[in-house]
């Protein structure tokens, strides 16, 4: 299931942005939940970040994957936000229950946005 595009900045179509897309694939189902859970905490605080253009979600909850992708004003902008908590305390707490998870930047400029995580992953 997809979550559409959530928009919080107009960037200039010129604009250089940081773009970030990730992956957390739990090793168990018990942590599903768990990752629901903190996933509504970091769209709080997404959403109280200075700099963030807008993010997407994707959730396969049968096979226990998901996909964030996001862009930033800038790199400086989204280094804060993964350096803050929630974030930080999650990333932390979430680690050992992973049998996979990656982040990956990329270059994106303004007129691309909106991004989807499928752009994003061939990006990468």
């Amino acid at each position: 299931m997809d979550f559409t595009w959530q928009s919080f900045i107009e960037p200039d179509p010129e604009a250089e942005l940081q773009g970030v897309v990730g992956y957390l694939h739990p090793s168990r189902y018990r942590t599903v939940p768990k990752v629901l859970w903190h996933t509504r905490a970091i769209e709080t605080q997404l959403a109280e970040s200075d700099g963030l253009v807008g993010y997407a979600l994707r959730a396969k909850l049968a096979q226990k994957k998901f996909w964030a992708v996001a862009a930033w004003e800038s790199d400086e902008s989204l280094q804060n936000f993964v350096e803050s908590n929630p974030h930080a305390e999650i990333r932390i707490t979430l680690k050992r229950e992973m049998h996979e998870s990656w982040f990956q930047r990329f270059g994106v400029s303004g007129e691309e946005v909106p991004l989807t995580v499928d752009g994003a992953l061939e990006q990468v």
